[in-house]
């Protein structure tokens, strides 16, 4: 796939939401994401078209239906474009410095522990941590929103269940490092583990 189809592909928002929504089905049909997306279906066939020459999806059958699902390589750009929303669905760190710098030294110093504890980990451990802390608030953000809501129990493991996929590719990650993984990193992932199969039991 060139670059430049790439960039077309993905600065817009429909194609964007549905490769997001396969990659949370797993396996659906376009009749679906048509509608998940609020586009026409003629539009939505050629969006999925675009992505098959991409290679994202992968067409397949099963008896007269056809289904959509991501490729490795789908689900590869899906894992991308989650962490990207989360980046920018952040709040910009200016005014936390800021806040920071309005306080006395002891009050700096006790904000400061968490992050010095941080650097004590190797580069890998700390980038691992990173990435569990983002899904964890998401999951959590996503619960919560779906709660508000008052989502069946059937849609809030829909919206849930595909981070589980997440989970399992950093614990992926930790056991193909090459050096040992601190524990605080295996500890915080087992914890947002748990968190998850909590909020899908519940």
């Amino acid at each position: 796939m060139s670059d430049e189809n790439a960039e077309k592909l993905f600065l817009q928002e429909k194609p964007t939401r549905a490769l997001l929504f396969i990659g949370s089905m797993e396996k659906t049909y376009a009749s679906i994401i048509s509608k998940e997306i609020d586009s026409t279906f003629a539009h939505t066939t050629r969006i999925l078209a675009k992505m098959e020459q991409c290679g994202l999806i992968k067409f397949t059958f099963e008896g007269r239906i056809k289904f959509v699902e991501l490729t490795e390589y789908g689900k590869e750009v899906e894992a991308a474009l989650k962490e990207f929303m989360d980046i920018i669905s952040e709040e910009p760190p200016i005014a936390q410095k800021d806040e920071s710098q309005e306080k006395g030294p002891e009050a700096r110093d006790e904000e400061d522990i968490e992050p010095e504890q941080a650097e004590e980990l190797d580069p890998l451990s700390a980038e691992i941590l990173e990435k569990i802390k983002k899904l964890r608030s998401k999951i959590e953000n996503i619960h919560k929103g779906a709660i508000e809501q008052g989502d069946s129990r059937d849609t809030i493991s829909r919206k849930l269940g595909p981070y589980s996929r997440d989970i399992k590719r950093l614990q992926n990650q930790i056991e193909r490092a090459e050096s040992p993984v601190s524990e605080t990193v295996t500890s915080a992932l087992e914890e947002s583990e748990e968190l998850l199969e909590a909020y899908l039991r519940s």
